[in-house]
């Protein structure tokens, strides 16, 4: 599955238990306040498999998304791109490849974002997601208020 961005050097693979140090790093850089711990990414890479995928430059790991499922819903678990590496494009090319997977088993796609994270926001509209209507109050440890967002997809021929 590594799909090399030769303008950029960023390739997409499935995530390995390799992985996990540096995913957890990019973890606590992006949400500081209330990280997940390597224990919940060794459970999300079980549960996910080739649904958890890595941007890597070279050796390092820049970014990851987790996309697991259930019946006919799809389900973005989490996803970050080290700071240092956004605006460049991995964020799109995480959630494309997200999206493509969950695509082949799954009917609808969602996902909560905080409410204050427009950036996010921003590039969920760009991947068609959009707001259900549905908000969790003070979700998140900050106190913010979480948004869930979905899309369909369209039916996989075989």
């Amino acid at each position: 599955m590594s799909k090399p961005d030769w303008e950029h050097g960023i390739s997409l693979r499935p995530c390995t238990y390799a992985d996990l140090g540096q995913i957890h790093a990019i973890e606590r850089e992006s949400f500081p306040e209330n990280p997940y711990s390597e224990i919940v990414f060794i459970n999300l890479l079980m549960l996910a498999r080739e649904g958890f995928i890595v941007a890597c430059s070279g050796d390092s790991v820049v970014g990851y998304v987790v996309g697991t499922g259930m019946g006919g819903e799809g389900m973005i678990q989490s996803m970050a791109v080290k700071p240092s590496f956004r605006r460049r494009g991995v964020g799109a090319r995480l959630m494309g490849s997200a999206i493509e997977h969950l695509s082949t088993e799954h009917r609808r796609i969602s996902l909560l974002v905080d409410v204050g994270n427009e950036a996010a926001i921003h590039l969920y509209h760009k991947s068609s997601f959009s707001e259900t209507g549905r908000v969790i109050k003070a979700y998140y440890p900050n106190g913010n208020d979480a948004i869930e967002m979905a899309r369909g997809v369209s039916p996989n021929p075989e």
